[in-house]
């Protein structure tokens, strides 16, 4: 009962901030407007639900529930207010809800388990990967449209949790190189998709 009651509040908290992104799209200030049309908060939404579970095909499995979730809030929310979603884009950004939901759940629990170094290095790497690859993309191509400063702080920010998760997580040295490396690559992965979509 305990296990059904933490996926419940975590499933809620997903939903909520859905909707928190809806409303958020509409009145925040335009220089923290991004935040709430981007896919690393969602990916953090995921990480945060993740602890919810408690081995790793459930961390994967709610992590994977979380990024729909949050989808729905988001476009119940804004169809309820009463603007237009495209299905195409409800379809594109629930299936990637799904896939990095279920990475960012996987990747919470190798953290915080006792897994060898080198996947705890992939693992350190991957929301800051999606932070600074989708801060790439915001200042390559739409700066022009968004915030240059808030796409600067999202790097930063994916920068800080990288070093932070490394020296937590991650015990050695050759181990935080692999956990650099691998966000560079997460990072280009998530550029080049972007530029796809």
């Amino acid at each position: 009962m305990r296990a059904a009651a933490r996926w419940t509040c975590a499933l809620i908290f997903g939903f909520v901030a859905g909707v928190a992104m809806s409303f958020g799209q509409t009145y925040a200030s335009d220089a923290v407007r991004p935040l709430f049309n981007s896919a690393a908060p969602v990916v953090a939404v995921a990480g945060l639900v993740a602890f919810a579970a408690r081995r790793w095909w459930t961390s994967a499995l709610i992590g994977a529930l979380a990024g729909p979730v949050l989808v729905a809030g988001y476009y119940l929310t804004a169809h309820a207010r009463g603007f237009a979603a495209s299905a195409s884009y409800v379809a594109l950004w629930s299936t990637a809800g799904v896939l990095f939901g279920a990475a960012m759940g996987l990747a919470v629990w190798t953290l915080l388990s006792p897994t060898p170094t080198p996947a705890k290095a992939i693992a350190a790497a991957l929301w800051p990967g999606v932070a600074i690859g989708e801060a790439w993309h915001g200042l390559a191509r739409i700066a022009d449209s968004t915030p240059a400063a808030y796409w600067w702080t999202q790097a930063t920010v994916g920068v800080a949790v990288l070093v932070a998760t490394a020296w937590y997580h991650v015990p050695t040295w050759s181990g935080r190189a692999i956990a650099a490396a691998s966000t560079i690559v997460i990072a280009a992965g998530v550029f080049a998709v972007y530029g796809i979509v």
